[in-house]
């Protein structure tokens, strides 16, 4: 396990290696000054005491991301230094996704990001803005890149429907506001114009498809509660804690819902994730899941691993 382990960690090197190598030595060298750049930005907008400071930032650290993706083969260039915003990848190789958070002196946040696909003709991207606030049922709204669940993501799944299309699913951290966060499961696809197009009815809970059925699933959370959302590979599973409300009395508040110790999850048959109410038995003590990724609002948010 430790040698298959270590192997893989060194086809990862030496992609990224070959990749870094096709781009020409000018724009590598402008590449990495300008990952220079957006690191200290990226520090600065994290760990800044000053609201406005950290927003400034923001909008300095968007402007020189553009000016980096804008360099012939850029998609080829890791921007693995960046330890502090979100970059994830599918394995067809065909877009990335970088996500980040703002935080506010009231303990909301706002989040940005930018689709930037594989395009050999040129840079192709699609700016995200969050719409978030002001969405009433987030749960069963198809999104687009204007109209966007602002989230800060931590793993990509790409799977693909009966019908043979591909789809990614991103799971996803929002700070919400003081009292709770939220996690989520978000359908990533791409319509007939190569647009992305955010949620998508791929989650079944029981034997029949209800009228209405969820396109993204979200799931909202006690502030200081430790949550997990994740994929467990060897069960090939998305799995995640069963919450409940601290007591009868709130249960229409979910800002008061903890985990109960058990765990609820998705599994993929035919194209669709369908629900899992209760994933481990009573035989087994210690549920074979990793420990929770999370981002408090009191810590500095790292990239997740």
């Amino acid at each position: 396990m430790r040698f298959a382990a270590l192997l893989l960690v060194a086809i990862l090197i030496s992609d990224v290696s070959k990749s870094q190598s096709e781009i020409p030595g000018d724009d590598l060298r402008q590449l990495n000054l300008y990952q220079d750049s957006l690191r200290v930005l990226g520090d600065t907008m994290i760990d800044s005491g000053d609201e406005m400071v950290r927003e400034a930032s923001c909008y300095q650290f968007i402007k020189v991301l553009v000016r980096a993706l804008k360099i012939n083969q850029s998609f080829q260039f890791p921007f693995d230094s960046l330890q502090r915003i979100s970059i994830l990848q599918p394995s067809d190789q065909t877009f990335r996704i970088f996500t980040w958070a703002l935080r506010f002196e009231d303990s909301t946040y706002r989040y940005y990001g930018t689709i930037q696909m594989n395009d050999p003709k040129g840079l192709k991207l699609f700016p995200l803005f969050d719409n978030s606030p002001f969405m009433l049922t987030p749960d069963d709204s198809v999104l687009t890149a204007k109209k966007w669940f602002g989230a800060l993501y931590y793993r990509l799944i790409a799977e693909k429907n009966a019908q043979g299309k591909p789809y990614y699913f991103l799971l996803g951290w929002d700070g919400n506001d003081k009292n709770s966060n939220k996690k989520l499961i978000e359908v990533l696809s791409f319509n007939s114009k190569k647009e992305p197009v955010f949620g998508a009815s791929m989650f079944y809970f029981g034997q029949y498809e209800p009228a209405n059925k969820s396109k993204r699933f979200i799931i909202q959370y006690k502030e200081d509660a430790r949550v997990s959302l994740n994929y467990d590979e060897e069960m090939q599973m998305i799995i995640c804690d069963h919450l409940q409300p601290q007591s009868e009395s709130t249960k229409d508040d979910h800002s008061t819902y903890v985990p109960d110790g058990t765990y609820e999850g998705f599994k993929w048959e035919s194209g669709k994730w369908h629900h899992v109410e209760n994933v481990f038995t009573s035989t087994q003590q210690q549920p074979p899941f990793p420990d929770p990724v999370d981002f408090g609002k009191d810590k500095k948010l790292y990239k997740p691993k």
